[in-house]
């Protein structure tokens, strides 16, 4: 059985196992970090989501090691990140055009028999493009308002050591592709911290002064980055 639990970390699938044991057990399964539990036959659900949610820094913890041995795997039976969430990747041979389609927690890559594991990363990584795009044009407007500053464009760039960026000059404003992994309100800091460079290209003391204002929870999403990065 599963089943999906909210958590500060984001959603969590659980595949739930029950079996004639005393104690819940959890593991967090290679090289894709899927989670699964044992528990208890006369176990309530709420009790296994209370196990689950207090060990939720843990299973997090656990998939960004494995994510760092191993590269992701694209292939049926995976799971990527999307907002915070977790899909599970099926992948079709197809003679045709390559198509990403996702319905509820399924994304569904149709490709090329023959694709390797570089082209389906591209694949997916062009449909997190679109996907991101999408959100962040959706969000900007609400954090211009919030900042009272406008960007001049936004573009989206696979970054290694960077969430953002802003040229003061034209307003341009970058935002990291893997943003598409992590929670909205991830992006939501970004998005609201590049704008903050309108009025002081910096980070000094009026700066910061204007994340209070503009975003007062930034420095929880701040250390999630920080300490939640795959990167």
């Amino acid at each position: 059985m599963n089943r999906v639990f909210s958590t500060e970390s984001g959603d969590i699938c659980i595949s739930i196992t029950r079996k004639r044991i005393k104690n819940l057990y959890l593991r967090v399964v290679p090289p894709d970090g899927r989670v699964c539990v044992n528990a208890p036959l006369n176990i309530s659900d709420a009790e296994i989501e209370r196990f689950v949610s207090s060990r939720a820094d843990w299973i997090v913890k656990q998939r960004e090691k494995m994510a760092a041995i191993a590269p992701r795997v694209y292939e049926t039976g995976a799971t990527i990140p999307y907002f915070g969430k977790r899909l599970d990747l099926v992948v079709l041979p197809h003679a045709g055009r390559m198509k990403i389609t996702r319905e509820g927690r399924t994304l569904t890559l149709r490709i090329k028999p023959d694709a390797d594991m570089d082209a389906r990363k591209r694949a997916v990584d062009g449909w997190y493009r679109m996907e991101l795009a999408e959100a962040a044009g959706a969000m900007l407007p609400a954090c211009e308002r919030a900042v009272g500053k406008q960007a001049g464009e936004l573009r989206i760039r696979d970054m290694k050591t960077r969430w953002g960026t802003c040229n003061t000059t034209t307003a341009t404003i970058t935002i990291n592709l893997r943003l598409a992994e992590k929670p909205a309100e991830c992006l939501r800091y970004v998005l609201t911290h590049e704008l903050c460079h309108l009025y002081e290209p910096g980070h000094n003391e009026r700066f910061w002064k204007r994340m209070d204002r503009y975003y007062p929870d930034w420095k929880r999403v701040r250390k999630f980055l920080r300490t939640h990065s795959e990167q």
